[in-house]
């Protein structure tokens, strides 16, 4: 049985377009990059530009803190333009990455002005995730590692599977798809034993065809992708919901 189920997380493999990537938007901040704290004070981040801020956000977010504190340094920025400028990123940050999207339920903040063009951001995430699921993701290099770790954590009973991958190896269709197709074959396969013979059909598409109509009790998997829209790098597979 082992030997099948590893067979077909291969032929998904195979079956996956070559040349397909996707360029993101949003690295992994680390926590020791220097260039984001302030040299006078440890508990405090700094930020000279958009992307800078949302750079820090994001470490933050990482690192799972229920607070903190960046300070915004800019030129001729006045206090609306840099309020405006702050509640855009922290928006982006929430709706639009997949660390933001997939742990935060609202990110909130206050804001003063020190002095011209220097601004004090007090950051308050809520997160809706704990830190023992934000740290539970596994990272990968490509999604392609999806359909073995799915077969892993199928094997070992997990009920759930959060993967972040650095770039997606198949259109996000394809990827879901490919799931579905998977959790097919490993239920029904186990259901119907090993030694049940494959047609040339099935070995084509990878496995026996789903029917358009799931037999009763047949439970699907639950999959998200972070961010729901545009270009996700985190998905969450639920392997038994509700359950």
């Amino acid at each position: 049985m082992k030997k099948r189920l590893s067979c077909l997380a291969a032929a998904l493999l195979l079956l996956l377009p070559a040349g397909c990537s996707l360029d993101r938007q949003y690295s992994v901040v680390e926590p020791h990059e220097n260039q984001y704290w302030e040299s006078t004070a440890d508990d405090i981040l700094r930020a000279e530009s958009y992307q800078d801020f949302v750079n820090t956000i994001l470490l933050l977010v990482e690192q799972h803190d229920d607070q903190g504190t960046i300070r915004l340094y800019l030129t001729d920025v006045d206090y609306a333009d840099a309020f405006a400028m702050v509640k855009a990123a922290c928006a982006e940050v929430r709706l639009e990455t997949a660390i933001g999207s997939y742990s935060l339920e609202a990110l909130d903040f206050d804001m003063q002005e020190l002095r011209n063009s220097y601004y004090q951001v007090g950051l308050l995430p809520t997160y809706r995730r704990t830190a023992e699921e934000a740290a539970a993701i596994v990272e990968t290099a490509s999604s392609s590692a999806i359909y073995e770790l799915l077969l892993q954590a199928w094997e070992q009973g997990a009920e759930r599977l959060t993967v972040r991958y650095a770039y997606l190896a198949e259109e996000r269709e394809s990827l879901l798809k490919n799931i579905r197709q998977l959790q097919w074959e490993l239920e029904t396969g186990q259901e119907k034993g090993s030694e049940e013979e494959t047609s040339p059909e099935e070995e084509q598409t990878g496995g026996m065809e789903i029917p358009q109509e799931l037999p009763e009790g047949y439970v699907p998997w639950e999959v998200f992708l972070y961010p729901p829209e545009g270009d996700s790098s985190i998905i969450e597979i639920l392997l038994h919901p509700g359950q």
